[in-house]
């Protein structure tokens, strides 16, 4: 019994280990190897057989979890509904085309949080540290040297913001560089009781971070440092009231993009506020559904180019437009409350908030993997109100680990 327990756990972690580097390294390979981009579909998919083989250890009785089922999972079924009731009565798209494909991608981060929870909480990360550590230390290294190397021979794509040069490396847009370093930067705050030196290796991942220049990254990079100075300092627990005062902080290192985007002359012409503004006047012409999956504001909606864009006058905005719609998934709440009205919106608030609950307990069995998850649930929220956040590739290895974490208080 010890010995196959043992393998198991070593399978637990191979795959991890595997996974780690997929996840990482997934943007750069899509662009050579197409077929990896849908990694994280899969891994979503992956609660799919993970729930039957649950069901079956149980003798097919279905174990009603109070701290998930009671708290974001009901929240997120009542956002499926009111997604899929607006799509059933106005039928913008077609269901099993575009609807379906849109609704899982809503969902894939909470699948994925299933899925982190039910395999690998039961990695042992004390025994498993040093390894861990190794190899998030190695792609650490690697970032810095090719950081180091593009700033004198310009290797790689960037943008240039403030007269500097913005890092990206090897990614399509340095916005994925910086989930990246947010996924490191969890695994290796998971890590800080068992391992020496992690430390220095997640400082080196903030200046990474902020290395790209962007508002989001150096808010993110402030709230992970702020969660670690309550977490390990204060040993406190972060509560909602405490995550509101990283709210002014956030604002103004971003002040200047909220400004550039909402307050400037390009207020005609700028994808993010008219997605915003449009979003209201849908949830408010249409209450209390919204346009439907697929719709609004998503990946889907570009893809099978939705007419709700023509009805709104969105279909001339830069980035909006058929064919040319880059900015089309630039925005993540307009979003929600475009395609799922103002009960869906709600009701996807609500999911977070129990999600934010459900972190709290962590702190009761290893005050690094709260602080990690706090990261990691941080970090979402916070680019969530510029790009696509819960919806994004990358916020699925946050999620895995958010679930792993989790699933140790179980």
């Amino acid at each position: 019994m010890y010995s196959i327990t043992k393998s198991k756990t070593t399978k637990r972690y191979a795959i991890f280990i595997c996974l780690v580097y997929i996840f990482v390294f997934k943007d750069w390979m899509e662009q050579y190897i197409p077929v990896v981009g849908y990694m994280d579909e899969l891994f979503a998919v992956l609660s799919i057989p993970v729930f039957v083989f649950e069901l079956k250890k149980n003798q097919f009785k279905l174990k009603i979890q109070k701290c998930t089922w009671g708290g974001y999972a009901r929240f997120i079924l009542v956002f499926l509904c009111f997604g899929f009731l607006s799509s059933v009565i106005y039928r913008y798209q077609s269901i099993l085309k575009a609807e379906v494909s849109d609704a899982f991608l809503c969902i894939k981060f909470w699948l994925a949080l299933y899925v982190g929870k039910k395999i690998f909480a039961k990695i042992d990360m004390q025994k498993y540290a040093s390894k861990i550590f190794f190899h998030v230390k190695c792609i650490t290294i690697l970032y810095g040297v090719l950081i180091v190397i593009d700033y004198s021979l310009h290797i790689f794509q960037a943008t240039e913001r403030y007269g500097l040069r913005s890092e990206q490396l090897m990614y399509t847009h340095p916005t994925v560089l910086v989930a990246c370093c947010v996924f490191l930067i969890m695994i290796l705050l998971s890590l800080k009781n068992y391992v020496t030196g992690s430390k220095k290796y997640i400082i080196i991942l903030l200046l990474i971070m902020c290395s790209t220049l962007r508002s989001k990254a150096f808010g993110a990079a402030l709230a992970i440092i702020l969660i670690c100075y309550f977490v390990f300092v204060r040993k406190k627990k972060i509560t909602l009231r405490t995550m509101l005062l990283f709210i002014p902080l956030v604002v103004i290192l971003g002040w200047d993009q909220i400004q550039y985007y909402f307050f400037s002359s390009i207020i005609p012409d700028s994808a993010r506020y008219q997605l915003l503004t449009k979003a209201f006047e849908i949830a408010r012409d249409m209450f209390p559904f919204g346009t439907g999956f697929a719709t609004f504001g998503s990946y889907y909606s570009g893809v099978y180019y939705s007419s709700v864009y023509a009805a709104y006058g969105l279909s001339n905005i830069n980035g909006l437009r058929i064919g040319a719609s880059q900015f089309i998934s630039d925005s993540f709440w307009p979003m929600i409350l475009g395609q799922s009205g103002y009960f869906g919106l709600l009701s996807y608030i609500f999911a977070v908030t129990m999600l934010l609950k459900a972190i709290q307990r962590i702190r009761k069995v290893e005050n690094s993997y709260y602080a990690a998850a706090m990261s990691g649930i941080c970090y979402l929220i916070i680019v969530s109100m510029a790009e696509s956040a819960f919806v994004h590739p990358i916020a699925v290895p946050i999620a895995m680990m958010i679930g792993a974490f989790l699933g140790k208080c179980e």
